[in-house]
């Protein structure tokens, strides 16, 4: 579980693949997860959580080219990630 610190987690709007929050993995309990979203931080019971913790360079791979929603792109410059607008 602990592999999973400090690992970024994605939330798209609905079925598309508009990127609407990114969020940082936290803290890792035995049966809590806490993700800062940026503006707040939520705590997921294990069972909950339903994202894959990627790295930074896995991020940019996997998500690097899809669209972002405008608080999502100040969220990435935020949290350093280097994201192509357009």
């Amino acid at each position: 579980m602990s592999q999973m610190l400090n690992k970024l987690c994605v939330k798209t709007f609905n079925n598309t693949n508009v990127i609407t929050e990114i969020g940082v993995v936290k803290k890792v309990n035995s049966r809590t997860i806490h993700v800062d979203w940026g503006k707040k931080v939520w705590v997921y019971q294990n069972r909950e959580f339903r994202w894959v913790p990627v790295t930074e360079e896995e991020f940019l791979q996997k998500y690097g080219k899809n669209k972002f929603s405008p608080e999502a792109l100040v969220r990435a410059e935020e949290l350093g990630l280097n994201i192509q607008k357009g």
